[in-house]
């Protein structure tokens, strides 16, 4: 397999640093440190197992320079002698697995939560207001900016001493303190670091470099994070870091990292969504290469490993770094080689933005396709089973994760399936985000690996059960669809669920239901031609959403047309269309050529409590949407949880 990536699999070298290849793991915030901003346990476990995974460079995301000026929660930070022990254990857990680490050191500027946490004042190039908290920062002062620069020029020795092999630095994304100097709508100062000319914005990078090199000397490597397009109003033109990057070299840069676009609460412009395409900052990446002798790592929706390879081969970037599907699989880059099955045993991610979705909601990033990813220590040990003989119920996702991973642990495992194929609702998922069709393929071939005994077309009966003797049964039946029973739901023209491989007739289509599957149903109906309406009874559309992929839904629902009501009440379907109320409205009636009821998903305990009063000398647990909707995310984490406790 190796063959078929010869450019990311080959040596590189960034200043006095060798790689032993070219796969960079993006900096990412993973809010696993501890309290006072150092490496925890958590921490360290999950870098080591990207960097046993074969990756060449480690790169740990943003790393403050002022403790009192953080990022965010649990965020990790250098600017205390104190940090350095912690710091050192995870660069030596690295190490032993043959990778290089850098951390990406930050000042959080006029965007960290120092306010909030310590009462301070953020500090900015001007007074403007954060991305992330809107707090306005104070416009820093030179007398600032001078202290500023010596936390940076402290961290950078405090890196060194920790035995860290080079520093990123951090000035993209029109945010925190280098990066919202580098962008004029953010920096709107008089004097010479003025924001209204090329050398006003860089001015303080250049300072910056300039106090780190006199620190570390010029063999210590130093990468810049920088944006090659912010893709916002006012913001930098697309040509400006080229511009910039033969000045940033002689400042003592050893390489770009160049990404794009301006961050926002919900990091919108910066960590892209699937509609957004792929390969977003390779066009800045090499404009940044045709004008530097020096390295350039290039970033941002290069999931698919042969578009990346591509970007290589044709001299776009001399790195790829890679955020989310390290996190899908930190085992990309081996299996690359051929390790684990090649290639075509990577586990994809399928830009659920659940990584994203978990830092606002649980303080933590997290997977849902992969569950061990922030919980290496508690999921990832590996113990002789006590149970020996395992009944799966069911071949949806939660099925088959418990099969395949009870089977690679050493279980005998039979799996029943009442249908003629494995999937489970990540079928019918499948067919309106086709982004999970991948991980769907995966699962299949992960069973498919295992000696899973599947027996399709065999509903889990109990007779049929006992008979296989088993000493624990997983239940992952699913949910059940619950429709609303309304006056009119009997017309010919109304549907009960959706059905994917059916489209309605008609030209206006009024969808009626709040869940996940509603919302994209209508995206795909919009797509197929329909004029769509979405009536919503909840007080949010798909509460199962995090906020970003939340947001990234009506995007794309406005693109195409589709209008959404939320909190309003349907009475009834009648042959003209749907009589309904609006939100603060008088009752009405939306015509409608076809009505779908999407309904609700609730779990289903039918099978469970069937087996649990058949076999009462039978250990019966339920995973998946049959405990509780839970989706892919759900899935993973309930079979991995329970195989990790067998």
């Amino acid at each position: 397999m190796s063959a078929g990536f010869p450019h990311l699999l080959a040596p590189g070298r960034i200043g006095a640093m060798e790689l032993r290849n070219r796969i960079v793991l993006s900096p990412m915030e993973t809010m696993y440190g501890t309290p006072e901003g150092h490496p925890s346990e958590r921490t360290v476990a999950h870098f080591a197992a990207r960097a046993a995974g074969g990756v060449g460079l480690v790169t740990v995301g943003a790393t403050g320079v002022d403790p009192l000026h953080p990022e965010t929660p649990g965020g990790l930070q250098l600017g205390e002698d104190a940090a350095v022990p912690a710091h050192r254990r995870l660069v030596e857990a690295v190490h032993a697995h043959g990778a290089r680490i850098q951390p990406q050191i930050v000042h959080a500027g006029p965007d960290g939560l120092g306010p909030e946490m310590f009462g301070v004042t953020s500090l900015g190039p001007s007074v403007i207001p954060s991305y992330l908290t809107g707090r306005p920062s104070a416009e820093v002062t030179r007398e600032q900016l001078a202290t500023v620069l010596d936390q940076f020029r402290a961290a950078v020795a405090r890196v060194r001493e920790a035995g860290y092999d080079g520093v990123e630095l951090h000035a993209a994304h029109g945010y925190m303190f280098l990066g919202s100097f580098l962008a004029p709508q953010r920096n709107r100062r008089g004097d010479r670091y003025r924001g209204s000319s090329v050398e006003g914005r860089i001015r303080v990078v250049l300072e910056t470099l300039t106090v780190i090199r006199a620190e570390v000397g010029p063999d210590f490597p130093v990468t810049l994070r920088i944006s090659g397009y912010e893709r916002v109003a006012a913001g930098r033109p697309i040509h400006d870091t080229a511009t910039m990057a033969p000045l940033l070299v002689e400042a003592g840069v050893d390489a770009f990292h160049v990404s794009g676009g301006v961050i926002d609460r919900l990091v919108t412009g910066m960590v892209n969504g699937a509609d957004d395409g792929d390969g977003l900052n390779v066009g800045g990446a090499a404009a940044v290469r045709e004008v530097v002798d020096v390295p350039v790592i290039a970033v941002g929706r290069l999931h698919d490993p042969a578009l990346a390879e591509r970007v290589l081969a044709e001299g776009r970037a001399d790195f790829v770094a890679l955020g989310r599907p390290l996190l899908a699989d930190p085992d990309l880059p081996r299996k690359l080689a051929g390790w684990g099955g090649g290639a075509a045993r990577v586990r994809p991610c399928i830009s659920c933005e659940t990584c994203i979705d978990s830092l606002e909601e649980r303080l933590a990033a997290e997977c849902a396709v992969n569950p061990l990813t922030g919980h290496d220590l508690e999921l990832g040990r590996t113990t002789p089973p006590v149970a020996r003989r395992l009944v799966v119920a069911g071949g949806g996702p939660a099925g088959l994760e418990v099969a395949w991973r009870a089977a690679e642990a050493g279980l005998d495992v039979v799996l029943l399936e009442r249908s003629d194929r494995l999937g489970g609702a990540l079928l019918d998922a499948c067919a309106v985000h086709p982004e999970n069709r991948p991980y769907l393929d995966w699962l299949l071939a992960r069973v498919g690996d295992t000696a899973v005994d599947v027996r399709l077309g065999s509903a889990a009966e109990p007779e049929a059960v006992r008979s296989l003797g088993p000493d624990l049964v997983v239940v992952a039946t699913g949910g059940r669809v619950v429709v609303p029973a309304l006056p009119g739901s009997e017309l010919p023209h109304v549907a009960a669920g959706i059905d994917p491989r059916r489209v309605p007739d008609g030209r206006r289509v009024v969808v009626v239901g709040e869940r996940m599957a509603a919302v994209e149903w209508c995206e795909v109906l919009a797509t197929a031609g329909r004029q769509v309406a979405l009536l919503v009874a909840g007080a949010e559309m798909a509460p199962e959403f995090g906020a970003k992929r939340r947001t990234e839904h009506m995007d794309r629902l406005d693109r195409l047309g589709v209008t959404v009501h939320v909190g309003c009440v349907v009475s009834a379907v009648t042959t003209e269309g749907v009589a309904w109320t609006p939100a603060h409205g008088t009752p009405r009636v939306l015509p409608a050529d076809a009505v779908v009821l999407a309904g609700g998903v609730v779990p289903d305990s039918h099978v469970a409590d069937r087996l649990t009063a058949a076999l009462p000398g039978v250990d019966v647990r339920v995973v998946g949407d049959a405990a509780g909707l839970g989706l892919i995310r759900g899935a993973t984490s309930d079979a991995a949880r329970l195989v990790a406790a067998l």
